[in-house]
């Protein structure tokens, strides 16, 4: 029994090590604030599932209104070419989703190019990759 769980740990441990490239804990964060919603507080962790990019976008400034769009989270190579691309979503709006001043998202990607060495975090306004 013992045996059996040891060999299936050790196959969940290849299985991940053959899609996330043990660089990925070493990438470069970047942020895009040129919009008038900036990302702030992003974070990334390699686990089993992938590799897991979290944080908020806020306001650049206190003004009324919606925040409207999608986080867009981009994987580069060292030349600043795009590997891989995902957009999310943004949940937990604070104070209220009519008026919120920040809101945060997360997403994960289970698989990572083994040439990327930076992640780009972006606010954008219109549709995403997925047409919404």
């Amino acid at each position: 029994m013992l045996k059996s769980i040891f060999n299936a740990l050790a196959a969940v441990f290849l299985m991940t090590a053959a899609v996330i490239p043990t660089h990925a804990a070493d990438l470069r964060l970047l942020i895009d604030e040129t919009t008038s919603v900036i990302p702030t507080e992003v974070t990334y962790e390699v686990s089993p599932e992938g590799l897991e990019i979290k944080g908020w976008v806020a306001k650049r400034e206190p003004h009324a209104g919606r925040m409207l769009g999608h986080v867009e989270i981009r994987l580069l190579d060292d030349a600043g070419s795009v590997l891989a691309r995902k957009d999310t979503y943004m949940v937990h709006y604070s104070p209220t989703r009519a008026n919120p001043q920040k809101a945060s998202f997360s997403t994960l990607l289970p698989e990572v190019p083994k040439e990327t060495a930076a992640i780009e975090v972006a606010h954008r306004v219109g549709k995403s990759a997925d047409g919404r």
